[in-house]
């Protein structure tokens, strides 16, 4: 992909559970706060919200941990679609160590929704042609195994 969404951060103390390391529920709120961005700046900001009486909605979610982040360990997510339609769109995001191992994953399927009537509708044109531009793009992904896992514990044969 020529330039993904990217969001560059570094773990602070608020986010340090009693394991010593980020919470899952800060892994879960960063991601959240990184799709909020690809959208504030792909057609659907706040005032864009505002304007068109639009918002989305998470249906959703699914996060895998694959290593640790410490107090002050930088971090990066990267954006990615896997799909979208005229009213949903499955967002993909991967976050890396400093030293680029791959320590999370998340994705999310969100739907457009009327304010209004507080149901879905179809995506505001401006910001389905800007998704519609992101996907195509990305170019060719290798998607990490996380990409749709089914939670489960794997049952071994004795």
């Amino acid at each position: 992909m020529s330039n993904p969404v990217i969001i560059n951060k570094v773990v602070e103390a608020n986010q340090i559970d009693h394991n010593n390391h980020m919470h899952d529920s800060e892994y879960n709120k960063v991601f959240s706060e990184a799709v909020n961005e690809f959208n504030y700046t792909h057609g659907l900001s706040l005032k864009e919200r505002e304007v068109l009486q639009y918002t989305m909605f998470t249906l959703e979610e699914h996060t895998t941990y694959l290593a640790e982040l410490s107090l002050n360990s930088a971090y990066r997510i990267e954006v990615y679609i896997y799909d979208y339609d005229y009213k949903r769109v499955h967002f993909f995001l991967m976050l890396y160590t400093d030293e680029g191992e791959l320590a999370a994953t998340n994705e999310v399927i969100m739907m457009g929704i009327d304010s209004n009537k507080r149901k879905s509708d179809p995506f505001p044109s401006d910001y389905h042609q800007s998704i519609a531009n992101y996907y195509s793009h990305q170019g060719t992904i290798d998607w990490p195994k996380q990409l749709g896992h089914q939670i489960g514990i794997p049952k071994k044969e004795n």
